[in-house]
């Protein structure tokens, strides 16, 4: 949408929001309910969610009609909810959703590091926003939804460490463009760790459906997810209690990328990331009925938890007052040229 068209367009229709824009809304239903969230409509098809109280993290994405992430069984839950627990504390909150960061400090497997029990993927994802912003800016002529807010991870005697998020979404592609300032607030070196747990769903997620990426090479999590090697990027129909399969794209160019494309549907996601911020992406292969999914997630420092990054020298560190970014972008589009150029580039 631009700009210079807004004046023939308000001929037509005098509540812009009808045709894009960002309301702010809270759940009603347990057990969401309370939770603050903005619907947002970039007019080209692209519909999105945004939790603000869980994280600014999002549960729904659509793109002309058609369901994009992941939607767990335990559906959208208050943050309230959350206790970590080992494993279940963090699934027992997994709504999957289109993303649900991981981090800020500790992020992947649970462990213990430091004299600390660390539980699954860290708390991020159950931490409500403050000073939570949505508007329309203006980039040249295009405009885009902008919401930004801020999500601290603190503890007394421990981190204290702010996370500040901004999301733009196109009006003019269906790209959207998630960017995380991190910055110690404490007066200690703390570790940063992120897991940006990127997650599709069905239909876009369906038997035939394929994974391209630029990795220079996929090398398989364990013993059965090297059995499916040679299909690590053809995704299958769900199969009952089948094990979860993880396989990691290393040794991605600088502008690296990872696709996920229904023929069928003739779309595709694209995610596309600095593979140096971002040196492994971890695909979740889950073919398992009723937890069908497949994740696309760019890792500062892996997904085997804190213990194993830093015993790998793969954690990152944040000196007193120091901050640094982290962003990449997903693009949704019909596009047969845009999909067949990434397919080319794939490895």
């Amino acid at each position: 949408m631009k700009k210079s068209e807004l004046f023939e367009l308000r001929k037509y229709v005098g509540d812009l929001s009808t045709v894009f824009g960002i309301k702010d809304h809270l759940f009603n239903d347990v057990p969401a309910r309370g939770v603050r969230a903005f619907d947002v409509r970039n007019g080209k098809g692209l519909s999105l969610t945004v939790m603000a109280d869980r994280g600014m993290d999002i549960p729904f994405l659509r793109y002309k009609g058609v369901n994009v992430g992941f939607a767990s069984k335990t559906g959208v839950r208050a943050p309230q909810f959350y206790v970590e627990e080992g494993v279940r504390g963090f699934l027992k909150q997994f709504n999957g959703g289109l993303l649900t960061t991981c981090g800020i400090t500790y992020a992947g497997a649970p462990s213990e590091d430091g004299g600390r029990v660390l539980g699954l993927h860290g708390p991020y994802s159950n931490l409500p926003a403050e000073s939570v912003l949505s508007e329309t800016v203006y980039e040249g002529d295009e405009a885009v939804l902008r919401l930004s807010g801020s999500v601290r991870e603190a503890c007394v005697f421990n981190e204290n460490v702010l996370l500040s998020r901004e999301i733009r979404v196109g009006t003019e592609r269906s790209v959207v463009r998630l960017t995380d300032r991190v910055e110690n607030q404490g007066f200690a070196e703390t570790p940063v760790m992120l897991v940006y747990h990127v997650n599709f769903g069905y239909p876009l997620l369906d038997a035939g459906a394929r994974v391209y990426s630029n990795a220079g090479e996929i090398v398989p999590r364990d013993a059965f997810a090297e059995e499916g090697l040679s299909k690590y990027d053809l995704i299958e129909e769900p199969g009952i209690d089948r094990a979860e399969q993880c396989y990691f794209h290393v040794g991605m160019e600088k502008d690296g990328f990872a696709m996920l494309h229904n023929e069928k549907l003739g779309i595709a996601a694209i995610v596309r990331f600095d593979a140096e911020t971002f040196p492994l992406l971890c695909e979740w292969k889950c073919m398992r009925a009723g937890d069908y999914a497949l994740g696309l997630e760019p890792t500062t420092s892996g997904v085997a938890g804190r213990a194993d990054a830093r015993s790998k020298g793969m954690l990152g560190f944040l000196k007193p007052g120091e901050a640094r970014e982290y962003a990449f972008e997903l693009e949704m589009t019909d596009d047969i040229a845009l999909i067949g150029k990434y397919r080319a580039m794939a490895k």
